[in-house]
Formats: structure tokens, sequence, C-alpha cells
């Protein structure tokens, strides 16, 4: 048992018994993410009574770890005031994370009550594509003038009010604010404070406000970096992006994934506070959609009747044949996702041939080795049938190469219509490996077994 299930029954007690200093006393020795796993456990109007119980700062931090799905009941019981007193204390990306499951009147009042640098930060960043950069990027961060010498970026550190990680890199800009490089806090400290800190740049990555946040991922994965710099279209640093921020993106971007896999609508929603309906709701849609896709493949067997009932024996092969295209087709498709999600591939012409022509080879081999298996299989269980055995192991070859060929093609022509591929291209990658399969089956079967 955790220590938020252990506190839970006393906090509640507490809260019921109007004993706040209790309460207030127990939250002290909880950490943000603690406090919030707590809320997520209480009624909307306790998780009210807790926030309040919490100093302006550490009710930020709770409010940047919060995931529950009652986010907008529980801020409804704060003012608009009191809202844009705690939000000023967060960093401008999780206040824009928060923004996010807000409903937009609610976001208009409380940014009308920030501050003006505030309000400005938000909006900006705001009006931002979704998934962009510039809608993930921090305001927050160290920059100099290439003019200035080390003694007075020190001063000015010293003055900033940021966190301590967000010193760690000064950004040294030209006097038009274009971006010229980066010095590490470490390497400033060592040097003469006369010294220019132009003579200290190191270069840098960059990315555009305007590029997706999975680039902005994969290059602080490649380079190793803490963080990395965001410009506008005139090359102007305008935030960063940090590595936490990364990690929290790829966490959920992969748990979106793993529900998407399985046909959950809603990936946001955390299991123990999701109501039974809901639950039961999002997880029967899927099934049905899979029940009409299935009536195709059933479709297909129907019209094959008069050579089913013929030849009983074909009926055996189906689940093989069935199970090993839909694999096959399954692996091409993750194989091209995760290519395009790494970078390897772009999304373009040429990245389609070029996966296209790495995929294929793999898989033509891979047809053979189960075209193969599936011959001597069927020879042995159709008793030595010959033109049964070529039936079969034709049919596998077939399928498994139709079935990859889709498997790639297909996240090609979601990815470039901006639909996420990961889960989404499952049921039909399984439909359209179903179908191929039945039709060249039975089609062969037709042609050489009369």
């Amino acid at each position: 048992m955790n220590i938020v299930q252990f506190l839970l029954p006393d906090i509640k007690q507490l809260i019921q018994n109007r004993e706040f200093k209790g309460v207030k006393q127990l939250l002290i020795e909880l950490y943000p993410a603690e406090i919030a796993d707590l809320i997520e456990n209480l009624e909307t109007s306790e998780a009210i009574v807790v926030l309040r119980l919490l100093d302006t700062e550490k009710a930020a931090e709770v409010l940047s770890v919060f995931e529950g799905s009652n986010l907008e009941k529980i801020l409804k019981g704060f003012s608009d005031s009191q809202l844009a007193e705690i939000l000023e204390e967060m960093d401008p990306d999780d206040r824009t994370t928060l923004f996010e499951e807000l409903p937009p009147q609610m976001v208009v009042a409380i940014i009308s009550h920030l501050s003006k640098e505030d309000r400005e930060n938000a909006l900006k960043i705001l009006n931002y594509p979704e998934n962009s950069c510039g809608r993930r990027m921090s305001t927050d961060f160290v920059s100099s003038i290439d003019s200035d010498t080390v003694k007075q970026v020190l001063e000015k550190l010293k003055k900033m009010d940021i966190s301590d990680e967000l010193m760690l890199n000064i950004y040294v800009l030209d006097k038009k604010q274009n971006l010229k490089g980066f010095v590490p806090l470490t390497k400033l400290i060592k040097y003469n404070l006369r010294e220019k800190i132009s003579s200290l740049v190191e270069s840098t990555p960059k990315v555009s406000v305007y590029d997706d946040v999975e680039v902005a991922a994969r290059i602080i994965s490649d380079y190793d970096l803490f963080a990395i710099p965001v410009v506008d279209k005139a090359g102007r640093l305008v935030g960063i992006i940090t590595a936490d921020d990364i990690i929290d993106i790829i966490q959920d971007s992969a748990s979106e994934d793993i529900y998407r896999a399985v046909g959950m609508i809603d990936p946001e929603a955390k299991y123990f506070v999701q109501p039974l309906w809901e639950r039961f709701w999002k997880r029967f849609i899927p099934v049905v959609i899979m029940i009409i896709l299935g009536n195709i493949s059933g479709w297909v067997i129907n019209r094959f009747e008069d050579i089913i009932a013929h030849l009983t024996m074909l009926v055996f092969f189906i689940p093989n044949l069935a199970n090993t295209t839909g694999i096959i087709g399954s692996q091409s498709s993750v194989f091209t996702i995760r290519a395009i999600a790494t970078g390897e591939i772009e999304r373009n012409f040429h990245g389609l041939f070029k996966v296209f022509y790495k995929e294929l080879i793999t898989v033509i081999l891979l047809a053979f080795a189960v075209g193969l298996g599936m011959f001597l299989i069927a020879l042995i269980r159709g008793e030595f049938w010959i033109k049964l055995a070529v039936v079969v192991s034709l049919s596998a070859m077939v399928s498994c190469i139709t079935a990859a060929v889709v498997g790639i093609i297909l996240p090609m022509i979601l990815r470039n219509l901006n639909i996420d591929p990961a889960g989404s291209d499952v049921p039909f990658i399984t439909t359209i490996g179903d179908v191929i399969t039945y039709s060249t089956y039975f089609s062969l079967a037709i042609l050489i077994l009369g």
C-alpha cells in the first residue's frame, strides 16, 4: 500500500470533521505528485478543500502533474482571480497543458486575470498548432547578448527568478535576438570575469515553433541534450523544450498508442475514477466496429461456400493462413510506423520507396519460408495430396506478401492524412489481411482442385 492509500481514510475523516489544520499538516509531508494522486481519489468537494489548503506555489506544482478527469469541476471551486494567482506560479508549458484540458470560456476568463506578461505569453503559445514545438515550449530561459562579459551574465543570473535547472544553459543572441548558440553554466564559471561570452559559444541544434514536437524529441534523444531552443520564422529565440517535457510527451504518446491498439477511445481517462457506463461504452464501440469489419471476411467465405462444402479439408488451414497473414501485415505496419516516428524515413514517396524496398525483401524471404512450412503441413494433413499442398503453400506466400504491402502503405497514407496510424490501422490490416487470404485461398482451390 502506498502512502496515499494509507492516508486517504484519515484525510477524508479530517475533512468531514472540518479539522483542516490536521489535513494541512499531513499534506506538508507529501510530494506534489502524491497530492495529485490523493485528489484523484477524493470527491470533488474534498479535492477543492485540499487544493485550498495548499500555498499558491505548491498548488501550482500539484496542478502541473494532475491528470484527473474531474479537473474542470475542481477548478470551478475557485474564483478566476484565485486560479490566475495559482497559474502564474506554473511554468508556461505546464500552464498551456492545463489550459488544453479546460473549456475555452473558462480559459478566457482565467487568462484575463493573469498579469500582462503572462497573459501575452499564454495567448502566444495557445495560438501555435497543437503538438507543435511552439505549443509545448517554455518561455522561461536564460539568454544573453553576445557582447556581454562573463561577469555581466553571472550578475544577471543572480537576479533571475526561474528554476535552477533552467540556468544550466545560457543561450547567446545577437542584437536582433537571433540565436547564435549556448554556453553551459559549468563552462561559464571557469572563465575570467572579463571574458566576452561570444568567445565561449557552442553550437546547438534548434527547432522551429511550427515543427512537430516529435522532431524535438528525436533531436534531444540523438544529441543527449538537456533542452533544445525553439526559434520563430526569423530565427529569434522564443522558448525552449526541456528533456523533462519530452519524457512526459513520450509517456503520454506511448499510453495513447497502447490504448488505441486495443480500441480504447479515451486514453486520458483514469481507470479507477472512470464511471462503469463510460468504461463499457468506450470499449463497446470498437468491438462493434470490429464485428462490422469482420462481416466482410464472412461475406468472402460465403461466396466460396460451394468449394468449402465439396472439400471440407480446406477449412482446416484457414486459421493458420489468417493468423500468419495478420502477423506479417502487423509486423510490417509496426516497423513502418516506428521508422516514421524516429525520423528514419521521410513522410513522402521517397520514404515510402525506401521502406518498401527494404521490408519487401525480408517479407519475400519470410513468405517462402512460411510457404514451405505450410506445404509440408498440408502434405501430411492431406495424406500427400500434392495439389492441396500447392494451394495452401501458394495462398500463404501470396497473402503474406500482399498483407505486408498493405502494412507498409497504409501507415504512410494515414500519416499524410494527418491521422495517427498507431492503432488506427490495426483493424483495417486485420480485415484486409483476412479478405486477401480467403479470396486467394479459395480462388486457387477452385483453379487447381477444380
